[in-house]
């Protein structure tokens, strides 16, 4: 089986016990923050991945280190996963339990590049422009990208609104160098 086949099926029981028990806002938040640890906890992702360790001494790594942190059902599904040996996928179940999440709940991931970091006023605004134009919910990831020199550039989906000086130096400059004399 590969891992994408094992991370789905994981995702989708865990995604179906969520909505059995209607725990869809706690689990997301246990996905999350499990998601976060992982990857940003290199002595976690060692752990994770060595054989060497036993599947006992996880389970009671796991239990001992995020003790109060996940709810009994998150904390029961971990250690089903590792009595299955299928730590490994522990992060890219989080990430596909909360990106089928995200869909079920017509949230749209979308990128805003800006030329400098944005005060709340402006932010929303920016949200509030986003709902009308895109006829969606988002959850906003914000950059800075002192090339822009002012304005923005904003993807949604597959959609983008590149509003930058940058872009439109750039436009101004073909025009020019397309112009015959």
């Amino acid at each position: 089986m590969n891992e994408s086949k094992i991370t789905v099926r994981y995702a989708k029981a865990l995604f179906a016990l969520a909505r059995e028990t209607n725990a869809f806002d706690t689990m997301r938040q246990d996905m999350e923050l499990l998601y976060q640890c992982i990857h940003e906890i290199p002595e976690l992702q060692y752990v994770i991945g060595s054989p060497v360790i036993k599947v006992s001494d996880k389970i009671k790594l796991f239990e001992e280190s995020f003790r109060g942190a996940f709810t009994p059902l998150t904390a029961r599904f971990i250690n089903l996963v590792l009595e299955h040996r299928r730590e490994d996928y522990l992060m890219s179940i989080a990430r596909y339990f909360l990106s089928k999440l995200k869909a079920e709940q017509g949230i749209e991931p979308a990128e805003l590049v800006t030329a400098i970091p944005l005060s709340d006023s402006l932010r929303a605004s920016i949200l509030s422009f986003i709902a009308k134009r895109f006829n969606t919910k988002v959850e906003l990831h914000e950059s800075v990208d002192e090339k822009l020199i002012g304005g923005f550039v904003l993807r949604v989906g597959d959609q983008q609104v590149d509003a930058s000086i940058a872009s439109k130096l750039s436009r101004i400059k073909t025009s020019l160098m397309n112009t015959t004399i």
